[in-house]
């Protein structure tokens, strides 16, 4: 209550004149108005601490906040990073791909190419092998020939040496008479 209604209550010459009830209710009011005084003190002290705890707490939260900020940014260019570094490896690795299948196209064309060239050369070195049996096996025949007309070559001179070794010595003998 404020003081212009306690005047109200009591008249001027009331409040000028206290009496044993006046000084009751004085000391009630006093009383009363002491504990408001209180009751007001401490909620201003009570919001003061909360408003302290609040501004600390705000503080701690700013702090946290910077923090958080901070680390948001480092994991953002942390994430750029790898999403560089991700498409710098993805292109290589397409890249690599791409000469690997280019490789591997070029190595099966070479290796179709040497094959056909190996089984041409295969087909060759067959034919040839083929006519060298042919020429050894002809040339084995001409031996066998030639070796049977040596023999016979042989047995004739062989024979006609005999035939003739007879008349040789009959004129070997004319021939020293005859000197």
């Amino acid at each position: 209550m404020s003081v212009a209604v306690e005047e109200r209550r009591y008249p001027d010459n009331a409040m000028r004149c206290p009496g044993p009830e006046e000084e009751v209710v004085k000391k009630e009011v006093m009383e009363r108005l002491s504990r408001e005084l209180r009751e007001t003190t401490r909620e201003k002290v009570q919001a003061a601490e909360y408003g302290l705890a609040v501004l600390e707490e705000k503080q701690l939260l700013q702090l946290r906040h910077d923090e958080l900020e901070e680390e948001h940014d480092a994991v953002r260019q942390e994430l750029q990073q790898l999403k560089e570094a991700f498409g710098q490896a993805y292109s290589n690795h397409r890249k690599v791909a791409a000469d690997g299948e280019s490789r591997e196209e070029s190595l099966i064309q070479e290796s179709a190419c040497k094959e056909a060239y190996y089984e041409q050369r295969v087909l060759v070195l067959q034919s040839d092998l083929r006519q060298s049996r042919n020429i050894t096996t002809n040339t084995q025949s001409e031996n066998e020939r030639l070796a049977a007309i040596n023999l016979e070559m042989r047995e004739v001179s062989t024979m006609i040496e005999s035939h003739l070794s007879g008349p040789r010595d009959e004129i070997a003998e004319l021939i020293w008479s005859w000197w």
